[in-house]
């Protein structure tokens, strides 16, 4: 069963523009260093740079929460298990507000492209625990 849903989409060059005009202190913004390490090991690291963003994004538009303020983009942290499958990572106040609206489990799906890397998330809540908000953000 599925309680929220999100996705989005962004193109690959404005990641790679982000990288190239504010380097290091875009990536530690928007990024973790097992995220970072990661995708700098990849043949173009703007892609999957993009498809993590992405991924961040469309984490945020499932959760059936609303979040206050500026978002602390690290405590939503993309990885992949030894098989290659990426998997959510939430830490920090993301964490505990999850928790408290009874986030199971979050599932995420990523591809690019040369020019487009995209997702989905997918929560699921508690048998107990009921969306907490309606709709989904854009």
């Amino acid at each position: 069963m599925c309680d929220g849903v999100g996705t989005d989409i962004v193109a690959v060059s404005r990641i790679a523009a982000l990288i190239r005009d504010r380097g290091s202190a875009f990536l530690q913004r928007w990024f973790t260093p097992v995220e970072i390490a990661y995708c700098t090991a990849k043949a173009v690291p703007s892609r999957h740079f993009a498809a993590r963003f992405a991924a961040k994004e469309a984490v945020v538009k499932a959760l059936p929460f609303a979040w206050e303020g500026p978002l602390p983009w690290r405590s939503v942290e993309i990885v992949n298990e030894a098989g290659g499958k990426p998997v959510v990572r939430l830490s920090g106040g993301v964490l505990t507000a999850a928790r408290k609206a009874g986030v199971d489990a979050v599932r995420i799906s990523l591809s690019h492209s040369d020019e487009f890397a995209t997702a989905i998330a997918m929560v699921t809540l508690t048998s107990a625990a009921g969306p907490t908000r309606g709709g989904d953000r854009e």
